[in-house]
């Protein structure tokens, strides 16, 4: 069934854990010039591991690029409201993007990980509160995003006599999810759907009727053992079970579970090197599975290699 999501099937993923500020912007620019209709940027206070070095703030990049591009979509994928950030800052953060793309920036948040959201010392709490807590800031950044003044009191958030002046009540939420929980929960309070990868049962408990989006990691390069080579590198938790990556706190704890994933292990997990039919055969598994679009994450330093083969390769397979 046709969805309102209207710009295309493929997206591109900018990696603030990979790539510094001022890259991360370029790359984005060029990724429209290149024909991407939307795009996904990552929400880090850590990298996952020290080989990658980066962690941008999110919402500068986010300003930068809502001035600097024109057509494409900007998705946050995904920040996590229930501890770093409140409900009322991510409102304002928010509806501020909002209005410097044209209404082009869509919100995306999930139950985080505690990479990120133990830096506050209060712990991480386990997924049923956390998907409590989502429930709450997303009850509240709606109420605000209204342009109302708000006083809202929950088990987790409380709000005094709060109001946005640049409201924006038609930003569309997305919600993210790696379980069947999440996503009958993302059914329930989401505009859109954000997961990871081909996941035909996410996608079916989800509403037909609004967008699903999801994230392929890819590592494109001259060779196939060369591309998985780099992809281990940079970022070898890519091979390594889903459920680890909530519970690590910090890049050095992410690095030791890492030490025993393989180069082998990556180039099994994901698509690496120069072949053009493996990166068609896994987008249209994502596509198959459900997904209206697919961002792609080009794994490392060689975005540029990246797009040129994109465009060489694979985008013309996506036109009309």
């Amino acid at each position: 069934m046709a969805v309102d999501w209207t710009y295309g099937r493929l997206g591109y993923v900018l990696a603030g854990e990979e790539h510094p500020p001022r890259e991360l912007v370029h790359w984005g620019v060029k990724a429209e010039a290149a024909g991407f209709g939307f795009c996904f940027l990552s929400d880090h206070f850590h990298p996952w591991n020290f080989h990658q070095g980066h962690s941008s703030y999110l919402w500068s990049v986010l300003g930068a690029l809502a001035s600097q591009t024109e057509r494409m979509a900007l998705v946050s994928a995904v920040v996590c409201p229930i501890l770093r950030m409140h409900p009322t800052t991510l409102a304002q953060a928010a509806s501020t993007v909002y209005h410097l793309s044209e209404g082009r920036f869509h919100l995306g948040l999930g139950t985080g990980e505690s990479l990120n959201e133990s830096i506050l010392g209060e712990g991480f709490p386990p997924f049923e509160e956390r998907l409590n807590r989502l429930a709450e800031a997303v009850g509240a950044v709606r109420e605000l995003l209204e342009g109302e003044c708000v006083t809202w009191t929950g088990e987790y958030f409380r709000v005094e006599k709060a109001q946005l002046f640049d409201p924006a009540p038609e930003l569309k939420i997305f919600l993210a999810a790696s379980g069947e929980r999440a996503a009958r929960f993302a059914t329930r309070k989401g505009d859109g759907l954000i997961c990871l990868g081909a996941r035909p049962e996410l996608a079916q408990i989800f509403d037909c009727e609004k967008p699903r989006l999801t994230q392929l990691s890819v590592c494109w390069g001259v060779s196939r053992e060369k591309a998985a080579t780099m992809a281990h590198h940079f970022f070898p938790e890519v091979a390594m079970p889903g459920t680890l990556f909530t519970r690590l706190s910090t890049p050095a704890d992410f690095s030791r579970a890492a030490a025993s994933v393989s180069v082998e292990d990556v180039a099994a997990s994901i698509v690496c090197g120069p072949d053009p039919g493996s990166y068609l055969e896994a987008i249209k598994d994502c596509l198959e599975a459900g997904f209206d679009g697919v961002a792609l994450h080009q794994i490392g330093p060689d975005q540029e290699g990246f797009l040129d083969f994109w465009e060489r390769e694979l985008k013309g397979a996506f036109e009309g």
